[in-house]
């Protein structure tokens, strides 16, 4: 397949404790069946040195036709961030995407992506994703498109994450330099994608891709972790606990947020957040204040025309 005026390698990181091998094959497979080369995948192995380390050995030599290589995190606890922060510092590519290793791609997923970036210059891309339940079988229960925007939003993305970590791909050579090293928060065990999404859309505008490249596998069974899409007969003692832990989460993102919302002038009025001091104190109508509301609505009416037409 013939590419742009030259061909880089891609990178794919995922992080595994090893102990879904059905799934991880799955989700290798899709990345081996890329029409793009060269193609990495970086598997950051967090875990025990114990018979799943040395399973997850085997997958070089039953992908060949691509770049298999395993890393080891031997931390314990939840060190989701910490492990995607291990994939991001080894891998070769100048361009690297995440693949969680019970989800898959399409085909053509990485060729688009690197097409759209380069095409338009702009440091990321992504597609639309598709969720999938499926049984302990791993045959598909039903389909949906709940991730599906018309356009992007910096304002949407800001209310919820509507961009599955596999989604999307960046071109690291020209990102913003808070984003280059350690790009997430290993505060987090929660949310750590939608706060480096954030970030990212806040310093980069991306390339939008409207085919559905990418699947989101749902268990409808026991193995399941996400609670936002379990059924509800779930373990109550896990759930309490998840719940704790999505809520510390929030916090902490909602503190990035601000921090970054407060970094430019322009944040204020597009994200509506008037400052509570602000917002209290009772401003006497003069021509002056008159001509301050006037310039917000024109900004705000800007900003709407400009999103509109992204």
């Amino acid at each position: 397949m013939r590419h742009s005026e030259y061909v880089e390698l891609v990178s794919i990181v995922m992080r595994t404790t090893g102990a879904r091998p059905r799934e991880i094959r799955r989700a290798i497979a899709s990345i081996s069946v890329n029409t793009w080369r060269p193609i990495e995948v970086v598997i950051v192995y967090q875990g025990a040195d114990n018979e799943r380390w040395q399973e997850l050995q085997n997958l070089t030599a039953e992908f060949p036709s691509i770049t298999v290589r395993v890393v080891s995190n031997p931390a314990t606890g939840d060190r989701r961030a910490q492990n995607l922060n291990i994939g991001w510092e080894q891998a070769q590519g100048r361009y690297v995407g995440f693949l969680d290793d019970d989800d898959t791609l399409a085909d053509h997923h990485v060729s688009l992506l690197v097409t759209a970036m380069q095409a338009t210059g702009k440091v990321w891309a992504y597609a639309q994703v598709t969720l999938r339940k499926e049984n302990e079988a791993l045959e598909m229960v039903s389909e949906s498109h709940p991730f599906r925007r018309h356009a992007f939003s910096l304002k949407s993305l800001w209310t919820e994450n509507f961009l599955p970590i596999h989604s999307f791909l960046i071109d690291r050579s020209a990102l913003h330099v808070d984003l280059q090293r350690q790009p997430f928060d290993e505060e987090l065990d929660r949310s750590e994608d939608w706060d480096f999404l954030l970030r990212l859309a806040f310093y980069h505008e991306p390339a939008v891709v409207e085919e559905f490249t990418a699947i989101y596998h749902v268990s409808t069974g026991s193995r399941n972790t996400n609670l936002s899409l379990m059924n509800a007969a779930v373990n109550q003692d896990r759930e309490k606990l998840n719940r704790e832990a999505w809520d510390r989460c929030k916090a902490i993102v909602e503190a990035r947020k601000m921090a970054l919302a407060t970094s430019v002038w322009w944040a204020g009025d597009y994200f509506d957040l008037a400052p509570v001091a602000q917002a209290q104190q009772v401003v006497p109508t003069t021509p002056s204040t008159s001509c301050n509301s006037l310039h917000k609505r024109v900004i705000r009416k800007l900003i709407h025309i400009l999103e509109r037409s992204l």
